[in-house]
């Protein structure tokens, strides 16, 4: 698993509201940032961060490569164009972080490629949390990492350690155990709140 380096310049190309530039931020203050975002509705957001630079733009939109390469891009792209999301940011940095569904691994239509470019898999062990109310998304999620440097066979698997609920916001309710002799018995059930912000911060850094 390859060690990021701290600071210098990160690229997030789905910027949308900022929200993992945001969370990086509380690790490492001083990284420069780029940001390029679809929509333009977004744009005011995204130039109220600090130390962040901004384009709207469709990312892949073939384009000629910035005079000043990223260290690092940090991205939660949309699924369906995962790869291609991928493909372009390996131009752009040596080390690409994208927050996936463990399920993209298992796919027909990107067998050769993540066989010719296997990323190290950083497991989330709690579910991520992408919308308002309550619950968590149904899916499993990891930080799959490339060094677009590197030709090699196989990549690495860790679990990363569990998030604190405090950290997560995890709210905490009272509810009725639903049928059987004990109906009526109270029961603790935690909601988990986590949504990008959180995330970010508690599993790259």
């Amino acid at each position: 698993m390859p060690e990021l380096p701290r600071g210098g310049l990160w690229l997030d190309p789905c910027a949308g509201d900022g929200a993992i530039i945001k969370a990086a931020r509380m690790l490492e203050p001083d990284t420069r940032w780029r940001a390029t975002e679809l929509r333009e509705e977004c744009a005011e957001v995204l130039s109220a961060i600090p130390n962040c630079t901004m384009e709207i733009k469709n990312f892949l939109t073939p384009s000629a490569l910035p005079a000043e390469l990223a260290d690092v891009v940090l991205m939660n792209p949309p699924y369906r164009l995962a790869q291609e999301f991928v493909v372009e940011a390996m131009r752009m940095a040596r080390y690409v972080v994208v927050l996936l569904r463990l399920n993209f691994l298992g796919s027909d239509e990107r067998v050769e490629w993540l066989r010719a470019w296997p990323p190290d898999v950083k497991v989330l062990p709690n579910r991520p949390k992408f919308r308002a109310g309550p619950g968590t998304d149904s899916i499993e999620y990891a930080w799959m990492v490339w060094d677009s440097t590197v030709l090699r066979a196989s990549g690495t698997v860790c679990v990363l350690p569990s998030t604190p609920g405090a950290e997560r916001g995890v709210r905490v309710r009272k509810a009725k155990v639903a049928g059987g002799a004990k109906r009526g018995k109270k029961r603790l059930i935690a909601d988990s709140n986590v949504g990008p912000d959180t995330g970010v911060a508690a599993s790259v850094g």
